[in-house]
């Protein structure tokens, strides 16, 4: 894999939000925004830990225990 610069970061960070939250959007009509904001912080929280154990870092996978 390629080292990624500061703009492209956060450009696909922004991209992946983006796919996201059009993903989750359903939800949102049944009013369960609020649990969308929280399940997708850790998605992407979930998202950076697979990048990081994908590049050798061997770590446990960690969640925030979300009480609905």
């Amino acid at each position: 894999m390629t080292e990624l610069d500061e703009d492209e970061t956060s450009k696909a960070l922004g991209q992946f939000n983006f796919a996201l939250n059009g993903l989750l959007y359903p939800l949102r009509l049944y009013g369960q925004g609020h649990y969308v904001d929280m399940v997708s912080q850790e998605v992407v929280k979930l998202a950076w830990q697979l990048h990081w154990r994908l590049e050798g870092v061997d770590e446990p996978y960690e969640v925030e225990d979300l009480h609905y």
